[in-house]
């Protein structure tokens, strides 16, 4: 419930929270915009192992755990992609 109420009131306090765009509290990044980049990692090809057996999973299960979650994201924003998620 802690989580719930911190989103809450951020969300509260600025309209923009849920977007980087307008967002004053949020660091403008560069990203990269490379459509067969994010497709290979849609489609697990990025040619990392564990990434790309996370998104086969996903793909064959519709499910995967929440660290792989974590894992996927960051390797497709901060991690190696630089691709929003917007």
């Amino acid at each position: 419930m802690l989580w719930r109420e911190f989103f809450y009131t951020a969300a509260t306090n600025n309209p923009n929270f849920d977007r980087m765009e307008g967002n004053p509290i949020c660091v403008q990044i560069p990203w990269d915009h490379n459509p067969e980049a994010l497709a290979k990692w849609a489609e697990g090809r990025t040619g990392f192992p564990w990434i790309d057996a996370i998104m086969t999973q996903l793909r064959q299960e519709g499910w995967i755990h929440h660290l792989a979650r974590h894992a996927v994201a960051c390797f497709l924003t901060r991690g190696d992609l630089w691709i929003s998620w917007e």
